[in-house]
């Protein structure tokens, strides 16, 4: 019994922490598409020189990024990569959602995601509070 209390736990805590994941995926692809640019050499214009330097015989100094060698460059790409794909199995970890019922669904919705008071949930859905979290587990017992 307590084996799916704790699996039904994780699962909560799952569909509490996708919010987080799906914002951390939006972060690291920006972070991700900066680095494709810089791959492609189009994410930076060549230095501007002032007039000085222009009369200046001397030769400039090298421009230098973070990344002095591409393929570390690569490696920071696939890390990221294998971040996302982290953060995607934690979210289809909540793919058990699918099967409940759409009341069941909303009421997850409205708990997890929109974080409502579970008085109000409970109150919009006809159930008492301690009723709605005995309907919410019994049914993810029947899938879990």
């Amino acid at each position: 019994m307590s084996n799916r209390m704790d699996r039904n736990r994780q699962f909560i805590y799952d569909l509490k922490s996708s919010i987080y994941c799906c914002r951390k995926i939006i972060e690291i692809n920006m972070e991700l598409e900066e680095m494709n640019h810089q791959i492609l050499g189009i994410s930076h214009n060549a230095p501007r020189l002032t007039r000085d330097q222009e009369r200046n015989p001397l030769p400039m100094p090298t421009y230098s990024h973070t990344y002095t060698s591409p393929l570390a460059l690569l490696e920071e790409i696939t890390m990221k990569e294998n971040e996302i794909e982290y953060y995607r199995r934690r979210i289809n970890d909540c793919s058990i959602i699918e099967f409940l019922s759409i009341t069941d669904q909303n009421i997850l919705f409205d708990l997890y995601f929109h974080r409502i008071n579970a008085y109000e949930v409970s109150r919009k859905y006809g159930y008492t509070r301690q009723g709605l979290y005995k309907h919410i587990y019994s049914e993810l017992n029947k899938f879990i």
